[in-house]
């Protein structure tokens, strides 16, 4: 590979990484590219690739800026709720973008903003399959699995969803609380609430991940495997958090490392999957805080 075709092979990795919201990574990145061109003689004098590469550095370091401020400040602040909402709904979709900005306020701690943005999604009809299991994980991440039974009680009182979301809602929490340990005598389904008993948004199509198995490739723990429990998911975007403790074990990840072999665990099946680390980042507020927030997405079986 030529410089030049180096250069743009870098340049490209950036913004894609940009254009994700991995900021820090494309960051890194764009400073990999102006420390090459400055030491390559033949770039060293390219004032204008040079002026558009820091250019591109000073942008997502404000984006990174504007990150830091939205983590520092208390939770209840709606401003900072409203930014890690925006900056990380990527979807054109607008449901979808609503999802993933709710999930986000999740997995920075921002739980009970995160839990009325769900309940907002339900009421209002906009993916409330997703919306009402990011919300039971919501309460789970936050050690409330008593709240979780509680907002499924009143799921099923109320009629909020068909017959057959309610069945598919009350298996992914009996089989969530299992895998917490937990027992609950979970209110029985009525065929009577629905007449037509059809999904609203039909069948399910992705498969539920509620654990994952990896190899462990860096670290001082190299060359272990280890299993995680998953968080939220988000079709095919998972989130693991690793508890402030076992940084040994969150210092094995980096943003666009590649997982070669995943297997996932779901109540029907276990099966191998490949996927890319999409994030990593430290939850500062909320319970959680310092606890670790590992995101993978999977994209090949």
């Amino acid at each position: 590979m030529s410089d030049k075709e180096q250069i743009k092979s870098l340049i490209k990795e950036a913004a894609l990484y940009q254009k994700q919201g991995l900021f820090g990574e494309s960051k890194e990145k764009y400073e990999e590219i102006l420390t090459f061109i400055q030491q390559d003689e033949r770039y060293v004098k390219d004032k204008k690739l040079i002026d558009a590469v820091k250019g591109k550095i000073r942008i997502v370091a404000d984006n990174l800026d504007e990150i830091d401020k939205a983590t520092e400040t208390p939770p209840q602040s709606q401003e900072i709720q409203d930014l890690i909402s925006r900056l990380f709904s990527f979807s054109k979709d607008k449901d979808m973008a609503a999802i993933e900005g709710a999930v986000a306020l999740a997995k920075f701690g921002q739980y009970e903003k995160a839990l009325e943005e769900f309940q907002r999604l339900i009421e209002e009809g906009k993916m409330p399959l997703v919306a009402a299991k990011n919300s039971l994980m919501c309460h789970i991440a936050i050690s409330s699995p008593d709240a979780a039974i509680a907002q499924f009680e009143q799921w099923v009182s109320r009629d909020a969803f068909s017959t057959s979301d309610l069945k598919y809602i009350r298996t992914f929490l009996e089989n969530t609380l299992v895998k917490q340990g937990i027992k609950a005598d979970l209110p029985l389904v009525d065929e009577a609430l629905d007449v037509e008993g059809e999904s609203e948004e039909g069948e399910v199509d992705i498969i539920d991940i509620s654990s994952v198995s990896v190899q462990l490739a860096n670290g001082p723990r190299k060359g272990e495997t280890v299993e995680f429990e998953v968080t939220f998911q988000l079709g095919n975007k998972i989130s693991i958090i690793i508890p402030a403790r076992q940084k040994d074990l969150a210092d094995a990840f980096k943003t666009g490392l590649r997982l070669l072999e995943i297997k996932c665990f779901s109540p029907i099946a276990i099966f191998n999957a490949r996927g890319i680390v999409s994030g990593l980042r430290i939850i500062t507020s909320g319970p959680r805080s310092g606890d670790h927030a590992l995101d993978i997405t999977i994209d090949g079986v």
